[in-house]
């Protein structure tokens, strides 16, 4: 059996058992209209097709008038024009002062004085938007008459604060005099330049002698260690005796070497005396 709503021409496909002799009610589960349907064995013999499926007026709810649109009074319509052009002219604002341009030291002051100007209209429509509808403008908002005036003060000091700033030229002539100096100096620096030269070459000479200072350190202890490392590998007897007796020649010789230096040393004090 095929179930059509009357109200979104929904189609379903439902048993016939699922449907009494004497009908029932159904409901649309795409728009939720209720209706009563009739079995399709037991249809009123005077009820059309239309009857069967049209909606059951008691339950219908009853169409809600259209209400009529308003239309806006004049002063409602100033006060969204002048909100709408303050509005524009703050996104103007807010997409210039992205740029990084300056070319007058004064244009901060300037902009956040149009900046609180546009502030003061938005803050003035809003007001009267607020008293067209009858309420009540707080005091924060309605003191902020005075900020038009504060605006006229900042620009009536903007001049007064641009002589007090010092001159680009002038700042420019004394960085291009002491570029002058210090190119003129820079013949004289050779001391400075050297003298990392000469520390890189100290830190050198230290550093050749801790390493020599090390190397000897560990071949001394290898000669007196030389006994029993042949003990422990025997493998390693033959070539740590042949390091201990060619330190042992070497201290041979430079015993001579020394005893012949001393000698030397006392002939030439009794010749001396």
């Amino acid at each position: 059996m095929r179930l059509i709503c009357p109200n979104c021409d929904a189609q379903y496909e439902v048993p016939d058992d699922v449907m009494p002799a004497a009908g029932r009610d159904v409901q649309c589960s795409n728009c939720g209209k209720t209706w009563f349907q009739h079995h399709a064995d037991h249809i009123p013999a005077d009820a059309d097709d239309e009857d069967a499926f049209a909606p059951d007026e008691e339950t219908a709810p009853p169409p809600h008038p259209t209400p009529r649109r308003k239309s806006l009074t004049p002063d409602v319509t100033d006060i969204l024009r002048e909100e709408a052009e303050a509005e524009q002219a703050a996104r103007r604002n807010m997409q210039s002062g992205g740029l990084e341009s300056q070319p007058d030291l004064g244009m901060d002051m300037e902009e956040a004085v149009s900046q609180e100007t546009a502030d003061v209209r938005n803050r003035e429509a809003h007001e009267r938007m607020e008293r067209l509808r009858g309420r009540d403008v707080p005091e924060v908002q309605a003191s902020g008459g005075r900020a038009p005036e504060a605006a006229a003060t900042a620009l009536g000091s903007l001049g007064s604060r641009r002589d007090l700033l010092p001159d680009i030229e002038e700042i420019n002539s004394t960085l291009r005099s002491s570029a002058t100096r210090t190119g003129a100096a820079s013949p004289d620096s050779g001391p400075e330049i050297e003298a990392p030269t000469h520390q890189r070459k100290r830190r050198g000479f230290r550093t050749g002698f801790l390493t020599m200072l090390l190397v000897f350190i560990a071949l001394m202890a290898l000669y007196i260690a030389a006994p029993r490392l042949a003990v422990a590998v025997p493998a390693l007897e033959a070539p740590l005796s042949g390091y201990v007796s060619a330190v042992d020649m070497g201290r041979v010789w430079l015993d001579g070497k020394v005893q012949s230096l001393l000698k030397s040393l006392d002939d030439m004090a009794a010749n001396s005396a």
